[in-house]
């Protein structure tokens, strides 16, 4: 595989999707991001990862990629008709995932949805997509129309090292300067009084649409590729008392606790890759 990625742009659906591309005469790859994040996730990793083709997405709303329309939702099921729709575009029948996060959550939908077309699922610290009950969807779902996400200012800082001293503090989950610093300089663009976040607001506020537990636990038992599952030791999934319910969900399944945080494949990622490549090369045997 090559270590330097090319740029790619795509037209799909009448939108623009970006993505970062390595070159490679072994499986085909998607990998897709999570939440707030973009393609520049997968840049410490994919130099690691034996001879394998890898594209590596914006997801729509995030990084160099369109945003939707004011009316469409960022719905993690509508997600996988990207990564189908980028698929066929390569001329890919079937290829494998990798998905971290919420990346992995779209693509354990898009193993459940096409299962004869996905070979391989790597999932890295996300499982499957996350799950309410019906009262806390219907909850989250009045929050989502009195969410002001859409009209808010976008929040502008004077230069990149502001953004990634923020970056590093995001979310629940900290990450270290350097994978900050790649996903930073990726997903911001500059404007005359200094720089803005590319996402799309939206994606900070809440949703219309959850699963349910029973609904998770479906796509989950619905999954026919050969699955690597992959946690790290103080990441997200740390101390989830429905993992092991979960897992046991998925029909042929392999799975490793790796030492870090939720960004492990970032800032770990020859470990990670180890796995992976160890994974694939008896998928392929």
């Amino acid at each position: 595989m090559t270590t330097t990625p090319q740029h790619r742009q795509f037209e799909l659906f009448e939108l623009p999707i970006a993505a970062l591309e390595w070159s490679g005469e072994g499986l085909p790859l998607i990998a897709l991001h999570g939440w707030l994040d973009n393609a520049a996730s997968f840049l410490p990793l994919a130099p690691w990862l034996t001879d394998h083709h890898l594209l590596a997405p914006d997801l729509i709303g995030h990084g160099h990629s369109a945003h939707l329309p004011p009316a469409a939702g960022y719905h993690l099921a509508d997600y996988c008709r990207w990564v189908v729709a980028l698929a066929d575009t390569m001329g890919w029948e079937r290829f494998g995932l990798i998905g971290h996060s919420m990346g992995a959550a779209v693509a354990s939908i898009t193993a459940a949805a096409i299962p004869r077309r996905i070979s391989a699922l790597v999932l890295i610290d996300g499982l499957g997509p996350l799950a309410f009950t019906p009262e806390q969807g219907i909850a989250r779902l009045q929050q989502c129309f009195d969410d002001t996400s859409s009209t808010r200012p976008k929040r502008h800082f004077p230069d990149l090292a502001s953004a990634v001293a923020v970056r590093q503090r995001l979310g629940r989950f900290p990450i270290g300067t350097a994978a900050a610093q790649l996903l930073t300089e990726r997903g911001m663009r500059r404007e005359d009084d200094g720089y803005c976040w590319r996402h799309d607001e939206r994606l900070r506020g809440p949703n219309t649409h959850y699963y349910s537990p029973e609904q998770s636990a479906a796509v989950l038992r619905t999954i026919r590729a050969p699955t690597l599952f992959i946690q790290a030791s103080t990441g997200a999934l740390q101390g989830w008392s429905a993992l092991e319910s979960r897992l046991a969900c998925i029909h042929a399944l392999e799975q490793h606790t790796l030492p870090g945080g939720h960004h492990l494949h970032m800032e770990a990622p020859q470990s990670v890759a180890r796995l992976i490549n160890s994974f694939l090369a008896r998928q392929s045997a």
